[in-house]
């Protein structure tokens, strides 16, 4: 289920200013964050999704596909690889494109390298993270006509996920009504706390085509650099849907704002292998 978070990342939030670790102390919220192993379905099969983004599901902002493989050298590693842009009316007032890459850790389903790049009007971003035991190391480089900034931020956590890995983690899970799951996410240059909670099962429709689906709700707040989190008041609350079945594939994700809502909805899948 990659995507979906990076589609709420990158259409909800904006990135923030390079993260230091020189704090003392780890604060309550860490201690309940879910470490657990991976479940029942933690073994991806190779599929490509693509997903549509709208505002009210009426006004179409953008696109973007998602890859997951095995990689092709058979070392015990998953590759994600997600794309996307605006597009329409969107894309006239603000054009954007993305890609992103994540490198997975089949037994433990955490992310060894995570890359993204994104290009809007008037500049490019790029983020390289690396995963290591106990820490995450970014840089993040911006360019801006002839002019080029980069900088390297650490964040010290034993369990951090990048945008695409905690996807997998979380459809992973056996996901029991009432289930809670807390996950720290790094999809740019800061971590974000993500609290999930397992709503139910219901029939959802996806484009004219039903699927008895997992309903789960999602909190996600900023961590701040004295490790205090925001929560975000114009994030009303935001909903995601797995498919009811062994590939738990992510139909759509949906956050409601204070001016309507955007949702990341399936629109093709096909199995690779």
């Amino acid at each position: 289920m990659k995507a979906l978070l990076i589609a709420l990342f990158l259409s909800v939030f904006s990135a923030g200013c390079v993260f230091s670790d020189d704090v003392s102390g780890p604060p309550e919220w860490m201690k309940n964050v879910t470490r657990l192993p991976p479940g029942n379905h933690a073994d991806l099969r190779a599929v490509a999704l693509e997903y549509t983004l709208d505002w009210n599901h009426r006004v179409n902002a953008g696109r973007f596909e998602i890859s997951i493989m095995k990689s092709e050298t058979n070392d015990g590693r998953f590759v994600g690889d997600a794309e996307g842009r605006s597009t329409g009316f969107a894309r006239l007032l603000y054009p954007y494109d993305f890609r992103a890459k994540s490198i997975v850790d089949q037994s433990s389903l955490r992310p060894l390298t995570f890359q993204l790049v994104e290009r809007e009007r008037g500049g490019e971003n790029s983020y390289d993270i690396i995963f290591e035991r106990r820490r995450q190391i970014f840089t993040t480089t911006s360019k801006k006509k002839e002019q080029t900034i980069s900088n390297t931020g650490r964040f010290r956590f034993d369990f951090g996920q990048d945008a695409l890995s905690s996807a997998f983690y979380l459809r992973s899970q056996a996901l029991k009504d009432g289930d809670k799951i807390s996950m720290v996410v790094t999809p740019f240059n800061r971590p974000y706390l993500a609290n999930f909670v397992v709503l139910g099962r219901e029939s959802h429709n996806v484009k004219g085509k039903t699927y008895q689906a997992i309903k789960l709700d999602a909190q996600i707040g900023k961590v701040n650099p004295d490790l205090s989190i925001k929560n975000y008041d114009k994030v009303k609350t935001t909903t995601l849907w797995f498919s009811d079945d062994e590939y738990r594939i992510p139909l759509e994700l949906q956050s409601q704002l204070t001016f309507g809502y955007v949702s990341a909805r399936l629109d093709e899948m096909k199995w690779l292998e």
